[in-house]
């Protein structure tokens, strides 16, 4: 490929994955022979803490996180939905920079896909990672338009819970 792609054999994140799988397939053989409860990973929850850590000593000198896809890939679990978007706006307020990081890793059909979810707590923080990426890619906005996903933001403006700021965000 173009630019060649570099080895991921050794990245630091396999050592993490392979502790969470050992974690995991340890608790086998109390499950199947003295029917103990399956314990569930922390894996997710440790990315997220080591994120937050990088977050409070980051800037755009040092390297990107080695946990941002990470990040976008718990996008997909409720679980842990609220605490990494608060996170990411937390990233993209860093400046155009992060904001082509996260484009580049491949936040937006995470980003798009919430837009169809229900749930009024994620609507600030959606509202806000939409603002920044549009910011920095305005092409962003005709497939908002294209996917109809352009009415949660009219939604956004017509719910009389939100607060002005968010509202501004949506236009």
């Amino acid at each position: 490929s173009q630019p060649p792609l570099p080895f991921t054999h050794q990245h630091p994140m396999w050592e993490a994955w392979d502790m969470a799988v050992d974690m995991c397939l340890s608790q086998l053989k109390g499950i199947l022979e003295r029917d103990k409860p399956y314990v569930p990973s922390t894996f997710f929850e440790e990315q997220l803490t080591a994120f937050e850590v990088w977050l409070a000593q980051g800037s755009e000198e040092r390297s990107p996180p080695e946990q941002l896809p990470i990040v976008l890939q718990v996008l997909l679990s409720q679980a842990h939905r609220l605490r990494a978007l608060d996170l990411l706006g937390r990233f993209l307020d860093l400046g155009p920079w992060a904001v082509n990081l996260v484009l580049s890793v491949g936040i937006y059909p995470y980003v798009l896909k919430l837009l169809q979810a229900n749930a009024r707590e994620l609507r600030p923080l959606l509202v806000f990672l939409w603002a920044k990426i549009l910011a920095v890619d305005s092409s962003c906005q005709q497939d908002l338009v294209r996917d109809n996903s352009h009415r949660y933001f009219l939604a956004v403006l017509q719910d009389a819970a939100m607060l002005p700021e968010h509202k501004t965000w949506s236009v």
